[in-house]
């Protein structure tokens, strides 16, 4: 039986990247079993419509509502409307709820200026997600794995974003052989501009020459950010998969640019208690990157990046508790609660803590949210 995909991404582009994708999905020969879900903001000009009617002339089916129609959906599902807000990334949650709808098996999420290779299997290499495979498993003995160590990078020896300084540059050897497992979460690397954070783009703007060819599975006790740029996820683990709302002003500046990473490590640590295993490699993207304020870019990660520091190795070691994702994403979101009171260093002020509670909130209300669409 056809398996459905959902591509989902938000822009505030003229949408040209639709076309790259209605014409990998007929390359692929996929065109019926692909939804293109686009999500406009304010900033999105109204040419986006020109793209939008194209790709549909294609034969791809594209769902790409306005800005009253959201708002208007938003409503029909109750407390979530009061919390996406407009000019946000946050938005993506919009169009995985829109995606859910379509009773696709997996949802593809990427960024705007992520593109398919002429040639290679985008759509066919995120497929794996929902299957049983078996790959290379990498297990480190710090608990981490450098996913930049897939690639050729100039300069080497860099490392993704949302990856914690304090586990960089010390990285034990790999281990690990072939193991079976039933993959839920695939993240697919870039070429041309990592995906590293704003202090790797200032101090050495590096560059991807090229994939080095092994996609592995994570060991069970071994962790990696994931973002939400090229990155696939079985449709059951959509509750716990909310993007998470920045902009809360922690010492006086508004963090940003690393609610996908928060993303990227809740889900994982869902996806680990439950068994399912992440799968890093392909497919690989050209990272045409968007225009950049570089220096803005690092004074609003700089929240993230030591929090992270914290709470990324928490994550690791934290019990939670269910069967299913939604159970267990709502245990997260209560034992957050709890840590982050027991937190300590400069950057777990008060308004850091509010911004947490605040945060369990929102994942509730997700949670809630979905089981209202499946």
């Amino acid at each position: 039986m056809p398996r459905r995909v959902a591509l989902v991404a938000t822009t505030i582009g003229t949408g040209e990247f639709i076309a790259r994708y209605a014409q990998q999905a007929a390359a692929e020969d996929l065109t019926d079993e692909v939804v293109c879900v686009v999500v406009t903001d304010r900033k999105t000009p109204p040419e986006i419509r020109v793209q939008v009617e194209r790709a549909q002339q294609t034969g791809l089916r594209v769902v790409c509502p306005s800005l009253p129609e959201q708002d208007a959906y938003l409503r029909r599902l109750g407390e979530i409307a009061r919390i996406i807000p407009y000019d946000s990334d946050n938005r993506r949650n919009v169009g995985f709820l829109l995606a859910l709808e379509q009773q696709c098996d997996l949802i593809i999420s990427i960024d705007d200026d992520n593109l398919p290779r002429p040639g290679e299997r985008f759509f066919g290499e995120h497929m794996v997600v929902g299957e049983e495979v078996t790959l290379r498993s990498v297990r480190s003995g710090s608990g981490w794995f450098n996913v930049c160590r897939l690639l050729e990078t100039e300069p080497a020896g860099i490392y993704p974003r949302g990856f914690p300084y304090r586990h960089r540059h010390a990285e034990a050897e790999l281990s690990g052989g072939f193991e079976r497992g039933s993959v839920h979460v695939n993240a697919g690397l870039w070429l041309r501009d990592p995906d590293v954070d704003a202090v790797t783009h200032l101090a050495v703007a590096p560059q991807v020459r090229a994939f080095r060819g092994e996609s592995v599975l994570l060991g069970p006790d071994t962790w990696s950010p994931i973002n939400t740029q090229n990155t696939a996820i079985v449709a059951a683990a959509v509750p716990a998969f909310y993007f998470v709302r920045m902009g809360a002003p922690i010492l006086g500046v508004p963090m940003d640019r690393d609610g996908d990473i928060f993303t990227g490590y809740f889900l994982q640590a869902c996806a680990r208690h439950l068994g399912a295993r992440v799968r890093v490699g392909t497919p690989v993207t050209d990272h045409v990157r968007n225009a950049h304020h570089p220096l803005r870019d690092l004074t609003q990660e700089l929240a993230c990046i030591w929090m992270l520091e914290e709470l990324a190795d928490w994550l690791k070691e934290v019990p939670l508790e269910g069967s299913g994702y939604a159970e267990c994403y709502l245990s997260l979101a209560s034992r957050l609660e709890d840590a982050v009171e027991q937190f300590s260093g400069f950057i777990w002020t008060d308004p850091a803590r509010a911004y947490f509670h605040f945060l369990a909130y929102c994942m509730r209300t997700w949670v809630k949210t979905v089981a209202l669409l499946t």
